[in-house]
């Protein structure tokens, strides 16, 4: 009996639609689109009338954004999976020296954009209004220090018997601050995001101040190189947000999540025998940028509300809550 058997007419051929079917997979994804996969799943589920929903919003979430006329029809992901270039850092010189890495800012937002853009897309798939509740998260892999992953995951909505508009809100704000922000006469208009990273070789010479016995090093004072790159990026972050503010046509952000990373680098020379102390920041912001929805709204009086709390353990530990409307 043989080792091998010869394929089959039928298996070349959809080996070859697979084959196929990924390479438009791949031109979609590089072109900032979606998987293929992912666009007929959403298209079945749009030709199927969403004969069921998948949400992650919690229940008083869900209740709330019942109660502002919206349903939710599907959840919705986008994700990037992004490789950082590589930018020389080290001076390795006497005096200080400060510098954007444009290579990891572009890389930052670029990636950031990529998520949020495949978010949106499946959003116009399933044609919904809008994406609330989106959690949007990044992530560094071990194996890879170059590598970094952003992921957009939220909760498509609509609005029924409205037109669509021209393109879905997203925000990531909560169930509960989507219902506020509606009641107070404004509206998301999309997630906005700011990225910007900046090295500080701090240079021999005030390394060796501060290290040095004889130099300042004993003396409370404030590096004042490492609190200017972290201005610097903080100012280019959100000047990058503010700009995407003003392209959308919004009023100004809300809900806004700030990152800070910062990273310490010691080392020194033999030849000749030197020290050195730089500094490694990065600033992120993300936030929901928000439009009104008409001038002349009117805020509803707030129903006022009696929360009591039974501190009493229940039968596992937990504790319960009720609360009565006046």
């Amino acid at each position: 009996m043989p080792f091998w058997k010869r394929s089959s007419p039928e298996d070349k051929q959809r080996r070859l639609q697979e084959q196929q079917a990924d390479e438009v997979s791949r031109q979609s994804l590089e072109a900032g689109g979606l998987p293929t996969r992912a666009q007929q799943r959403l298209t079945e589920e749009m030709q199927a009338g969403h004969p069921l929903f998948t949400s992650d919003l919690s229940t008083n979430e869900l209740a709330l954004t019942h109660q502002q006329g919206y349903q939710p029809v599907s959840q919705v992901m986008g994700s990037s999976i992004y490789q950082i270039g590589w930018q020389y850092t080290r001076q390795y010189s006497w005096q200080t020296s400060m510098q954007e890495l444009t290579t990891v800012s572009e890389g930052h937002q670029h990636a950031a954009r990529l998520a949020i853009g495949r978010l949106e897309q499946e959003a116009r798939l399933l044609r919904a209004h809008g994406v609330i509740g989106v959690r949007f998260t990044q992530r560094n892999y071990d194996w890879g220090s170059n590598l970094i992953e952003y992921t957009a995951i939220g909760t498509a909505v609509k609005l029924p018997n409205t037109p669509l508009g021209e393109r879905p809100f997203l925000s990531d704000l909560s169930g509960q601050e989507f219902w506020a922000l509606l009641q107070a006469g404004y509206y998301p208009a999309g997630i906005v995001t700011g990225y910007s990273s900046f090295y500080v070789s701090l240079g021999s010479r005030m390394t060796q101040q501060l290290r040095g016995y004889w130099g300042t090093g004993g003396y409370n004072q404030e590096v004042v190189p490492f609190t200017q790159a972290t201005y610097d990026a903080r100012h280019r972050a959100m000047a990058q947000a503010n700009q995407m503010v003003r392209q959308i046509g919004a009023l100004g952000i809300v809900g806004m999540h700030i990152t800070n990373e910062r990273k310490i680098y010691e080392y020194e020379t033999d030849n000749p025998k030197s020290q050195y102390l730089d500094l490694f920041v990065h600033f992120g912001v993300v936030g929901t940028a928000i439009t009104t929805i008409k001038k002349d709204h009117v805020i509803p009086k707030l129903t006022p509300t009696l929360t009591l709390t039974d501190l009493r353990p229940g039968r596992y530990g937990q504790v319960s809550e009720l609360t009565f409307n006046s």
